[in-house]
């Protein structure tokens, strides 16, 4: 026998601050099967358990013990300290399945478990409703796609180790994307544009960019086809204010190594004087 199939309960929850918007909190109360739920304190414990509406406060961070299946979820700036509290805890890591919600929790700290005989994997909302991102060692993958079943959700899997690659494509989706639009829409101000018809064309155009993507792909690019005029793409570049420029310039050429487009513009532009 198994040591997993000794377990009554089927989570064990370890986490600080608001788990109850996490996906733990979103766990159908009726199925949650949730144990023991620990935290820094007592105190800290109950307080989460009254706030999941499931499981019992643990006294110690030992009584996870008695899962097979650990759930974890912390602020960023508690992560760590956590982390460290659990590792210290007296729990036999093997078949024990370690699945980080809603968090990111470094390699190194992420390692100490794996090297004591855990699965370790993690689940994330990332901003697209009815989605949820998960990777991890095999068992606590398991763990993960039935959480997001349980919970409805849509799981799109990533490789092992490659949560990091992923945060970055959703860097540059909205927070590295925003100062872009919001440029374009200081550029249609300079034009004589009132504030919202700046703000509603910039945000138009780029909406039209991102559906033509999702219907055709690289070959929405504008200038798939037609090859620019340098002169031009020149007159554009000198048309925007220092600092962002040198952006516009680099975003400009981006699209041509990237797509491996018109090599004698890209090199006009890379040659330009005072762009």
């Amino acid at each position: 026998m198994s040591r997993a199939s000794e377990f009554q309960d089927k989570y064990g929850v370890m986490g600080a601050g608001a788990l109850s918007k996490s996906l733990i909190g979103q766990l159908p109360r009726k199925s949650r099967q949730i144990g023991p739920v620990a935290g820094v304190s007592y105190r800290v414990a109950s307080r989460m358990a009254n706030s999941l509406r499931a499981g019992h406060p643990a006294r110690c961070v030992g009584e996870l013990e008695s899962t097979p299946v650990i759930l974890f979820h912390a602020p960023a700036d508690q992560v760590r300290a956590l982390l460290e509290l659990l590792a210290r805890a007296p729990i036999q890591w093997s078949e024990k399945s370690l699945l980080f919600c809603d968090c990111v929790v470094p390699a190194p700290l992420s390692e100490v478990f794996r090297d004591r005989g855990a699965s370790v994997a993690s689940a994330r909302q990332f901003g697209i409703a009815g989605t949820v991102m998960v990777e991890g060692a095999p068992a606590a993958l398991a763990c993960a796609h039935r959480l997001a079943a349980e919970l409805r959700l849509r799981a799109v899997e990533i490789a092992p180790g490659e949560s990091h690659r992923f945060a970055a494509a959703l860097t540059l989706a909205n927070a590295a994307l925003t100062p872009l639009i919001n440029r374009a829409a200081v550029l249609l101000r300079e034009c004589g544009l009132r504030d919202k018809e700046a703000v509603r064309i910039a945000t138009q155009l780029f909406g039209q960019t991102v559906q033509e993507f999702g219907h055709s792909g690289k070959l929405s690019w504008a200038w798939s086809v037609r090859e620019p005029d340098a002169e031009e793409v020149k007159s554009e570049l000198m048309a925007v204010s220092a600092p962002f420029r040198g952006l516009f310039r680099q975003l400009v050429l981006a699209g041509f190594d990237e797509f491996e487009k018109h090599p004698a513009v890209a090199q006009a532009l890379r040659d330009g004087d005072g762009i």
